[in-house]
C-alpha cells in the first residue's frame, strides 16, 4: 500500500468512521468496512453477500480465533504493512497465516512465510513444534521443510513437553523426524508420553481380554447364574380375567411396558459399548503404528529391561521379542 494511504485507513480503523458491520470474536466486538474487508479476503465478500440474518444485522461472529489474533489481522488488511507485522512475536505469526489461510487473504499469507522463513534459524524449539504444527496445518510443504531443518538443530532435546501438545497426525510425523536424531529409548519414551497424556491408553491395550465368552459353549450350559425367565401368563394370572388382560392398570400392560423399557435401554447400553470398542480399536491401531517406527534393535539389553519391560504398551511376548533384537 502507498505510504500516504497507509496512515489514512489506519486512522479509519481507529475512528471507526463509516463503519458498516460488526465482527464478534469471543466476548470482543470489533467495527469494520466491508469494503475493506471484502477486498482483502473472499472469504469476508462471501459471507457478506451471503443471504444469512447476518448479512441483515450487519453483525457477524467468527470463531476459533481470539481477540487479539483478529485485531492484528484488522491492522495489516486496513495498512499492509510487512514491517509492523515483522515485528510480532513468532506465535502471532502463525495464528495469523493459519488466519490469511483459512480466510483466503494471500497476502498475508506471503508476508507471513516470508517472516518466518528468516525468523525460524533463531526460533527456539518450543516455537519450532508450534511451526511444524502450523505448517501441516495449512498443509505448506515448504514451511514443513524449514520446521524439520531447525528442528534437526535440537536433536536429543526433541522430546520436550510442547511435542505432547501436537496433533496425532502431526506428533507421527514428528516421531518420523526424530529417528536418527533423538537416542530410539528417548523416542519410546515420547510416544508412551504423548499416550498416557492423550489418554489413549487403555487396560486392554497391552494384554488381551480374558474376558471373552464362546456363545457357542454355552449352549449345554445349566443355567446357574442365568436371568430367571418368568412365569407365563397362564400360571401367573390363573383367575384374571382373559378379557382384561392387556389393559391399562392390568399386571399384564405394566409387565409389557416394563419389558419395552429395559429392551430401550439394553438398546442404549449395546450401541455406547459398540462405539467405545471401536473408539479403542482406533486407539490401538495408532499405539501399534507409532510403535512401528521404534528401531527396538538400536537399543541396550538395559533399555528394554528398565524401560520397555515396565510399559504397558507392549504384552510380554512383544516385549521379549524387544530383548531378544537388542544386540549389547
Amino acid at each position: 500500500m502507498d505510504k500516504w494511504l497507509q496512515p489514512v485507513y489506519s486512522n479509519l480503523l481507529e475512528n471507526k468512521k463509516f463503519c458498516d458491520c460488526q465482527i464478534l470474536v469471543g466476548k470482543e466486538s470489533f467495527d469494520c468496512h466491508k469494503v475493506i474487508l471484502s477486498s482483502a479476503s473472499e472469504f469476508f465478500e462471501r459471507m457478506f453477500l451471503s443471504d444469512f440474518q447476518e448479512s441483515q444485522s450487519g453483525k457477524f461472529r467468527l470463531s476459533e480465533v481470539k481477540p487479539e489474533t483478529f485485531a492484528e489481522f484488522l491492522a495489516y488488511v486496513y495498512t499492509y504493512n510487512k514491517k509492523d507485522l515483522g515485528e510480532k512475536p513468532s506465535l502471532m505469526i502463525l495464528e495469523l497465516l493459519i488466519c490469511g489461510s483459512t480466510w483466503l487473504v494471500p497476502s498475508i499469507v506471503s508476508d507471513c512465510m516470508d517472516i518466518l522463513k528468516a525468523k525460524a534459524p533463531s526460533m527456539v524449539i518450543s516455537e519450532l513444534v508450534e511451526l511444524f504444527q502450523c505448517a501441516h496445518n495449512v498443509n505448506n510443504k515448504e514451511l514443513i521443510d524449514i520446521s524439520k531443518n531447525n528442528l534437526s538443530r535440537f536433536k536429543t532435546t526433541m522430546n520436550c513437553y510442547d511435542a505432547l501438545l501436537l496433533t496425532s497426525d502431526v506428533f507421527e510425523q514428528y516421531v518420523i523426524l526424530a529417528e536418527g536424531l533423538l537416542p530410539e529409548i528417548e523416542r519410546f519414551k515420547m510416544i508412551q508420553a504423548y499416550i498416557t497424556v492423550s489418554g489413549l491408553i487403555h487396560h486392554e491395550t497391552a494384554e488381551p481380554s480374558l474376558d471373552v465368552v464362546d456363545d457357542k459353549n454355552n449352549e449345554n450350559d445349566s443355567g446357574v447364574g442365568d436371568v430367571a425367565i418368568p412365569k407365563s401368563n397362564s400360571e401367573d394370572s390363573e383367575g384374571e380375567d382373559p378379557q382384561t388382560e392387556g389393559e391399562p392398570g392390568t399386571s399384564k400392560a405394566i409387565c409389557d411396558s416394563n419389558v419395552q423399557k429395559t429392551e430401550v435401554h439394553k438398546d442404549s447400553d449395546l450401541l455406547d459399548e459398540a462405539k467405545d470398542s471401536k473408539i479403542k480399536l482406533i486407539h490401538l491401531k495408532y499405539i501399534k503404528t507409532l510403535l512401528g517406527y521404534i528401531k527396538f534393535n538400536n537399543m541396550t539389553k538395559n533399555d528394554v529391561y528398565n524401560v520397555i519391560g515396565k510399559s504397558n504398551l507392549l504384552n510380554f511376548k512383544e516385549k521379549f521379542d524387544a530383548l531378544y533384537l537388542t544386540t549389547y
